[in-house]
């Protein structure tokens, strides 16, 4: 029998959101709301689509390994030199590839308690320790408290920004005041995931790739308001000799042909783009107002979803329960480390009508 080393065998795999294929189990309910994996519910982009299709004709060759046109047009539009981008098959590939170009023996991860948990499943694959900083009481990350917990073996910081599940965002003043205290060879990872949301929202929200630190890489993806989660494809925006260091280690045809087609054709549909931010900013008024009336409480998101805070993890399951029943997919956040908290995402307007409508027959119990 081939032995498992103990770091995998005790590690627990990431938990996604849909449950699989029978999402909605043995229900049949008036109709299907998925609103668990802050997707985009618009699709892809017809541009984005129309490029897919055509690229199918391509199928039997293999992607160009340098993604070098999606890495130009992101170049335009960022301007940022191509040699500070890096593509790969969503962000948390970058994220797994960061751990093979940059940490080793007793290197360690600091990160906060409630961050996104996919880099914390990934520190525990590559046997790394992760440190997790709780958050402050209002769910925000407690940057003192990182700059405090720093050690002789911290290596990396990973932040996102918007936080996923709570939605709340660090302002510029506190990000370059957290980063002018990280000493520079220590590497920060801020996941930008939720960033074209977060500035349409607010006008403090920070652009890290602006900021002027040399320890810093950004990432970000076409799954959210692109629209494109399926085909797997993100980005990091770093110093040329970060990003040459995580060439190295990356997987050689990595993004495939599919999603390097469908990627430029969707940063050129504007149109597309502009109504999924502008959906989610009317969406998100009108659920916090929503929310509010039936005396729920919620923690304040500049992302495409809110998480609500109920009395506990019953309370949790009671209501997920129900909702899935009547055919609304939301998200329990017990693994994220807050098991009193139900995530929604923010969906089309007739989708949120009917997860509000569906809602309130739940409370109504």
């Amino acid at each position: 029998m081939v032995i498992i080393p103990p770091h995998i065998e005790n590690l627990a795999p990431y938990k996604p959101g849909k449950p699989g294929a029978n999402m909605f189990e043995d229900a049949r309910p008036e109709r299907e709301v998925v609103l668990s994996s802050n997707e985009n519910n618009f699709g892809p982009s017809p541009k984005a689509m129309e490029a897919l299709k055509r690229s199918l004709n391509n199928m039997n060759l293999y992607p160009d390994p340098t993604a070098s046109l999606l890495k130009e047009r992101l170049s335009h539009l960022l301007d940022v030199p191509v040699s500070h981008l890096l593509m790969s098959n969503g962000s948390d590939a970058i994220l797994y590839t960061m751990f093979r170009a940059f940490l080793s023996g007793d290197d360690s991860m600091l990160t906060s308690h409630a961050a996104f948990v996919s880099a914390k499943v990934m520190a525990r694959m590559n046997n790394i320790r992760c440190v997790e900083v709780a958050m402050t009481g209002d769910h925000e990350f407690d940057l003192d408290g990182i700059i405090a917990s720093i050690d002789d073996t911290t290596k990396l910081i990973y932040l996102v920004n918007p936080n996923n599940p709570t939605g709340q965002m660090m302002t510029r003043t506190a990000m370059d005041s957290f980063l002018s205290r990280v000493p520079q060879h220590i590497l920060v990872v801020v996941d930008e995931a939720y960033c074209e949301f977060a500035r349409a929202l607010s006008g403090e929200y920070p652009d890290c790739t602006r900021l002027g630190y040399n320890n810093v890489i950004v990432l970000r993806t076409f799954s959210k308001a692109y629209g494109l989660a399926g085909l797997r494809l993100g980005y990091a925006i770093g110093p040329e000799y970060l990003i040459q260091a995580l060439t190295k280690v990356k997987l050689t045809f990595d993004p495939n042909l599919a999603a390097q087609a469908a990627g430029l054709a969707a940063l050129d549909d504007t149109a597309f783009l502009d109504k999924t931010i502008e959906n989610n900013t009317t969406e998100l008024q009108k659920l916090n107002q929503a929310y509010d009336r039936l005396g729920l409480k919620v923690i304040p998101s500049v992302a495409n979803f809110i998480t609500i805070k109920l009395k506990n993890e019953a309370e949790v399951e009671n209501y997920y329960h129900q909702l899935l029943s009547r055919g609304v997919l939301t998200r329990r956040l017990a693994s994220f480390g807050l098991p009193y908290c139900l995530r929604i995402s923010i969906g089309k307007p007739d989708e949120n009508d009917y997860m509000l409508r569906m809602l309130e027959e739940v409370m109504d119990q």
